[in-house]
């Protein structure tokens, strides 16, 4: 899993037509955050001369760049090594990082079909499936034709969200890959599941679902006070969130035993993200 713990910035100056500007770079480390200093400021360097040179400034490629993230918890496997982290995104929800447990990330299209009236209607004159129910019986004909996978299948606000119960996939392995696009995981996730080399879930609401703004800073905070106003935020969103869940269990294709790695993601994910079905989706 690309989830650095340590993170570094560093400016550099250069001067171009308009006049003196900072270039800014973030550099990571699993070692120290002396070692994260010193990527960023070889990094800023590095650019700076490029710069100066009018060398082409190539920028971050998406598989290049680990997601910058705030730690909050990590999780043991059975050999004793990290199966799964908690971290918290850009916008301030929880994310649950799973090395080898599969999660499939499927978005409804609410885009407007085509052809005006005709398009309420299937062939035959009979009303179209609803997203959901379409969706779960494409999942279900999956299950069929694969009945060795088990699966848990949740309603999140915009699709559903897959989780393979009774397997472990590597995230950058083809066949993982195949899996998700053969349920129509959403692209953008399918290569983040690559490029993060884990498989990725949102804990907690969406902020701006909850009546609650993004974050004031983004981690790492750079000063004492901008955590500060980060930790005040994160007990506003905690509380206003109380009042919804991130996804709700619809269906249990397969067997409902796991192995205990998996069992433990799953009494993760579900502790956080399963609040009851009385609550909005959010």
């Amino acid at each position: 899993m690309k989830i650095p713990k340590y993170w570094a910035k560093s400016t550099a100056k250069v001067r171009g037509d308009r006049g003196e500007f900072d270039l800014t770079f973030w550099r990571w480390s699993d070692t120290s955050q002396a070692d994260a200093s010193q990527a960023a400021d070889a990094r800023a360097r590095e650019m700076a001369a490029r710069f100066t040179s009018f060398r082409d400034l190539d920028r971050y490629g998406y598989a290049d760049r680990p997601l910058r993230e705030e730690i909050i918890e990590s999780i043991k496997g059975s050999d004793g090594r990290e199966s799964a982290v908690v971290t918290r995104n850009s916008y301030g929800a929880l994310i649950l990082n799973a090395a080898r447990v599969m999660f499939i990330d499927i978005d409804f299209d609410t885009k407007p079909k085509p052809g005006g009236l005709s398009g309420l209607f299937r062939l035959g004159g009979k009303a179209p499936l609803s997203p959901e129910a379409d969706h779960l019986a494409r999942i279900e004909d999956w299950a069929r034709r694969h009945p060795q996978w088990s699966m848990r299948v949740y309603r999140t606000f915009g699709g559903l969200r897959g989780l393979i119960t009774n397997e472990l996939f590597e995230p950058t392995d083809p066949g993982s890959t195949d899996v998700l696009k053969s349920l129509n995981s959403d692209p953008l996730y399918v290569r983040l599941c690559r490029a993060q080399e884990c498989f990725r879930a949102r804990l907690t609401p969406k902020p701006w679902r909850c009546g609650i703004p993004n974050p004031p800073s983004r981690y790492p905070w750079p000063t004492t006070e901008a955590e500060m106003a980060q930790r005040q935020w994160e007990r506003a969103y905690e509380y206003a969130g109380n009042r919804y869940t991130t996804c709700k269990l619809v269906k249990q294709f397969g067997s409902a035993s796991m192995p205990s790695d998996v069992a433990r993601v799953v009494e993760i994910h579900d502790r956080y993200a399963r609040r009851g079905d009385h609550f909005d989706l959010a």
